[in-house]
């Protein structure tokens, strides 16, 4: 039988929208890591959003994969107040799932939102 798998996503009212996305372009502190950009902004409420271009991921089940995958760490992480933006950098490799949460938890460390 088939059985649905709960979503881990990061609930929509914790996600970045395109005005956010925007301000935290043209406003935001970048930080860099390997495999990210970082945008930061302080706000009050925490809000996060991903980016996968389709210059580092060809296919597109691969640009989602790899959006999904930070969302899933971002929801279980117990965000402070703050909006960031994670952008991938382009890559000669794919990234494991480890070495994507550890590199998004020193980017939050580094900016005091956990």
């Amino acid at each position: 039988m088939f059985q649905l798998k709960s979503s881990k996503m990061l609930p929509k009212k914790k996600r970045v929208t395109k005005k956010d996305f925007d301000v935290l372009i043209k406003n935001g502190k970048v930080f860099s890591s390997p495999l990210f950009l970082f945008y930061f902004i302080k706000t009050n409420e925490p809000k996060f959003g991903v980016v996968a271009p389709k210059k580092t991921f060809k296919k597109a089940f691969l640009r989602n994969k790899y959006r999904r995958i930070v969302y899933n760490v971002l929801k279980d992480v117990d965000l402070k107040s703050g909006s960031g933006l994670f952008i991938y950098k382009n890559q000669s490799f794919l990234p494991e799932k480890n070495q994507i949460k550890e590199e998004i938890l020193f980017l939050l460390n580094k900016n005091k939102l956990i």
